[in-house]
């Protein structure tokens, strides 16, 4: 009896072994699963982190519009990148303006030249981009409104990865000299087709400062 007694409670035990593998075995399961899940999830968040990043890297400090009735006006300012890569900026819009390009300044015939930048605008990683009258700019090309002194004119500019980032600029009284605009892909026009930078009333935009 007492041999049958040992061996009844030596398989009692060895179930409570294998009940307790068995349930260790499934929490072990079930943490492995939750881990991973939580791994994906977290580099989901950090993707979208880093889509997000360029955008929230870039701002514009001072920037300011021409004012302008009609026709073409010119936006400036300094754009500021706090990341650690270089953002490309390859289109902006604005909803005064039916078209909205990215200009340089170039040497011409018969002094200085705008033209459309090639490829569009980089702010580099940690550095500014400076947008000022004689060198890259903003370029407002066919005006749907005038634009007064004091009025915010939004924009939004697009980014390479397809992000888009909004910004705002001010607009204020601006006058200068005249410079010719190359129109690349638009027959080559100058100033004297487009109104200059002036908005169509023959004075241009001085690029001197």
């Amino acid at each position: 009896m007492r041999t049958t007694t040992r061996t009844f409670r030596s398989s009692r035990t060895a179930r409570a072994g294998l009940a307790t593998a068995a349930t260790l075995a499934l929490a072990l399961g079930t943490a492995a699963c939750s881990s991973d899940t939580d791994a994906d999830a977290a580099g989901t968040d950090v993707s979208g982190t880093d889509s997000a990043g360029a955008t929230a890297a870039v701002v514009l400090d001072d920037g300011w519009v021409k004012s302008s009735d009609e026709g073409m006006t010119g936006a400036f300012g300094t754009l500021r990148n706090t990341g650690a890569e270089d953002v490309h900026i390859t289109g902006i819009t604005s909803p005064v303006s039916t078209r909205v390009e990215m200009h340089e300044t170039v040497p011409g015939g018969s002094g200085m030249m705008m033209q459309e930048k090639a490829g569009g605008f980089v702010v580099p990683a940690g550095g500014d981009l400076v947008l000022e009258p004689g060198g890259e700019h903003i370029m407002f090309m066919d005006l749907t409104d005038p634009v007064t002194t004091g009025q915010v004119v939004p924009l939004e500019l697009t980014l390479d990865g397809g992000d888009e980032l909004e910004i705002s600029v001010t607009a204020r009284d601006f006058k200068g000299g005249e410079e010719e605009y190359v129109g690349g892909g638009h027959g080559g026009s100058d100033a004297g087709d487009h109104g200059g930078h002036s908005g169509g009333h023959g004075e241009g935009m001085s690029h001197d400062g």
